[in-house]
């Protein structure tokens, strides 16, 4: 008997724990497959490297995603057990409740000692490879730090600009690159054409400029000048600075194995510095699979306490408690940080009080709540309940009015509606909770070295939160459709549904027009409340948390502006304040990318009608090696652009309504400038709401062609499988677009109408 009851249980936690690792690691790992799919199509990666390089991505995210998967599969066994009444009729028979948690302990122990495998040994490995994987993807495609008509800063002190890339990824057309490893000296390298050669076995990338010119000039007072015109030049780009990534140079101890943590710990505290980040990182390597141990204790008294209906508020009290965990462990590590805790309390001190938490609650579920503390609970219960007004009963003499009884299929509908928006509430309370998890685990080394204050990280996540949620709704809509009828075919409702007479579309009916609405819903929020959303919490970021100053004021330095084609500003520093550029160079070119025109200015004020330079020189390039310098004290110019022009940091496309980014895209046309990638968000604006439609179309006929036994991890497996699906072919087309293989307008529509066709002919081919 207590092996065939470990193996009952030991099968219910299978199937739950595999989805919520299924649905945790697919939140995280789609934020990636964009960039992943334009690695692949539009910078011609091979495929099997971008694979290679997922697969390093998989031990971080899966460390994160177990034990937030014991969880829920905790809370959903034990909470099918309790609603079919099975914890009863074993109480009944003699069972004791621990006794049935010895099995999900034993997974828990089990899930334990995987993730403690990850943390300890795999993670450390992966990172390490991660980066080296990089650097082989940047030996074999070079151009992955390069793109078109965007300066791009990927390779050290060099600043590079392509006026096109050709679909092979060798070729360049209209080069201009910016040398500033000398900074007394203004080095510009322009070309006509260009080729990017790698040397595996050297390990070295060469850019090749064919036919263009070297114009020097020194920032001395004298400001001398060189130029050179040449057929052939060759110049190395370096190799290291796209690897520096953040992680690597904030958070080394991140990359370190538990011996070079160890190594390194002695080594400090021998030198006498601070050895608290890297305490911090030993101790939670062993702490964070921990997590395992302690969501299972505390869901396990939650789980079969809920009652037939009570599994969403089990699973909204988990969440929180997820929440709470986590915001715990960074919070206590920032005191760590401080020097204000010590690094084994900060890090152990979350799970020693859940855990304790979690045994007083399972000592209550076995021996029942002490007496003095049930009377308590029961004397609170009715000071609620006498607290509540009290509703008149009606006066029994009044005639009772005569009701229309409405049809049955308005009953259905409600049922329906109330079934689905219940699966659409837990989809979107998972995707919170996923979100703030994430976000703070990410942001807070950020958060540590800022020191912002705590009404400021809260409205972060506020803020944040509604964008997230828009842009994952789709997914809930599929999940939630997907559970929706998976439920209705295990308990045979349909059946009985169509034995009514009730077709199939009736039965759709209400799903659909409720996808439909919010499809309207999204539509509205994107063009009025998103976009002033998305701007306030980039400057909540940006002003309230970095301390920096808003974007109208904000000073600016190094600064590339693309005015057109042919003209190029680069700005050392823009003072919005002063209404003044400091550092200007402009360069004009003509049709074949060759200087025409250099001016170069200590600082340029804006008059409100045109612009005083002051302290600069003029060299004008009329061909061949002749050069026509003109310096200058102060001198007044009319230029097109204005002040405006350089302190007007553009926003973003999701901080743009449709109509303003439709806009944007006229301008950009009329002054010449490339805007494929703008009409993909801009058309995208107007295909994203319609996915939630999509996606419950597409998602019923497949959840009625799963078989009955699968079960929830089915309809999981089913809805990851739509997704990926779609947001792949959605990054292709998107991708294939900005390889110009693909019109902008049909690449934001072309996923769409896939599986809009596809989920048409399934839904119609379904067995009404």
């Amino acid at each position: 008997m207590p092996r065939i009851l470990d193996r009952y249980v030991a099968t219910e936690l299978a199937a739950p724990f595999l989805m919520g690792v299924a649905v945790f690691t697919f939140f995280l790992f789609i934020d990636r497959l964009y960039h992943l799919t334009d690695l692949v199509i539009t910078k011609g990666v091979p495929f099997p490297l971008v694979l290679t390089l997922l697969g390093y991505m998989m031990p971080s995210f899966l460390a994160l995603t177990l034990p937030m998967a014991m969880l829920v599969a905790v809370l959903m066994a034990c909470g099918r057990l309790t609603s079919d009444l099975e914890i009863t009729a074993l109480r009944a028979c003699g069972i004791s409740p621990l006794r049935i948690f010895v099995p999900i302990l034993a997974a828990a122990v089990l899930v334990t000692l995987l993730t403690a495998s990850l943390t300890l040994w795999l993670n450390p490995w992966a990172n390490g490879a991660f980066q080296r994987q990089l650097f082989s993807i940047l030996k074999s495609r070079a151009t992955t730090g390069i793109k078109e008509r965007v300066f791009s800063a990927s390779f050290g002190q060099f600043t590079i600009y392509v006026q096109d890339i050709s679909p092979s990824q060798v070729a360049l057309k209209g080069l201009l690159v910016s040398d500033e490893r000398h900074p007394g000296i203004s080095r510009i390298i322009v070309a006509r054409e260009g080729r990017l050669l790698t040397d595996e076995e050297q390990g070295r990338v060469t850019l090749r400029f064919l036919d263009g010119q070297i114009s020097e000039v020194d920032s001395g007072p004298a400001r001398r000048s060189r130029y050179t015109a040449f057929q052939l030049y060759d110049m190395n780009l370096p190799l290291d600075s796209p690897l520096a990534t953040g992680s690597r140079l904030e958070k080394p101890e991140r990359d370190m194995t538990l011996r070079q943590l160890g190594r390194e710990i002695r080594r400090l505290e021998l030198a006498r510095q601070i050895v608290t980040p890297y305490r911090l990182e030993r101790h939670k390597r062993f702490a964070f699979p921990a997590a395992a141990m302690v969501f299972a204790m505390v869901g396990y008294p939650l789980g079969i306490r809920a009652q037939r209906h009570g599994r969403g508020v089990a699973l909204a009290v988990s969440l929180a408690i997820v929440v709470c965990y986590y915001f715990m462990v960074t919070s206590l590590e920032g005191l760590a940080l401080r020097g204000r805790v010590p690094a084994m309390v900060a890090v152990w001190a979350p799970a020693a009080l859940f855990g304790t938490l979690g045994a007083i609650m399972l000592v209550g579920t076995a021996r029942g709540v002490p007496r003095p503390l049930a009377r308590v609970a029961w004397r609170i219960r009715d000071l609620v309940a006498a607290a509540r007004p009290r509703r008149s009963l009606p006066v029994l003499a009044l005639p009772v009015p005569v009701r229309v009884r409405r049809a049955s299929t308005y009953i259905l509908d409600r049922y329906l509606l109330r079934e689905y928006m219940k699966f659409l509430g837990i989809g979107l309370a998972v995707g919170a909770v996923l979100f703030v998890v994430v976000d703070l685990l990410q942001n807070l080394d950020r958060f540590l070295r800022l020191k912002p204050r705590m009404s400021f990280v809260l409205q972060h996540f506020a803020l944040r939160l509604p964008a997230t949620l828009y842009e994952g709704l789709p997914m809930i809509v599929l999940v939630a459709t997907v559970f929706l009828f998976l439920a209705l075919t295990r308990d045979r409702e349909l059946d009985a549904m169509k034995a009514a007479g009730i077709s199939l579309y009736r039965v759709s009916l209400p799903v659909l027009l409720l996808a439909g609405l919010l499809s309207v819903g999204a539509v509205t929020f994107q063009e009025t409340l998103l976009p002033a959303i998305n701007a306030r919490a980039e400057e909540l970021d940006r002003v309230k948390i970095r301390g920096g100053l808003p974007r109208h004021l904000q000073k600016r330095t190094q600064l590339w502006y693309r005015a057109s084609d042919v003209r190029f500003f680069r700005l050392e520093l823009v003072d919005p304040v002063a209404r003044s550029l400091d550092g200007l160079m402009l360069l004009e070119l003509d049709g074949n990318f060759r200087l025409g025109m250099r001016v170069d200015a200590r600082q340029a004020q804006w008059t409100g009608t045109g612009w005083t330079l002051t302290d600069g020189a003029t060299q004008r390039y009329p061909g061949g090696s002749e050069v026509q310098r003109e310096p200058f004290r102060r001198l007044a110019v009319s230029m097109p652009e204005t002040m405006e022009d350089f302190t007007q940091v553009q926003r973003p496309p999701e901080t743009m309504s449709f109509r303003e980014l439709r806009a944007y895209v006229s301008k950009l046309r009329e002054s010449g400038h490339q805007v494929s990638k703008y009409i993909v968000d801009l058309y995208s604006k107007l295909s994203f709401p319609l996915v939630h439609v999509i996606m419950a179309l597409v998602a019923i006929p497949f959840a009625l062609a799963s078989p009955r036994a699968g079960g929830r991890a089915m309809g999981v497996a089913v809805a990851l499988l739509i997704s990926v699906g779609y947001w792949l072919v959605h990054y292709m087309a998107v991708a294939f677009a900005k390889a110009d293989l693909l019109p902008p307008e049909l690449a934001a529509w072309t996923a769409n109408v896939v599986f809009a066709g596809l989920g048409t002919a399934l839904f119609l081919r379904a067995r009404t």
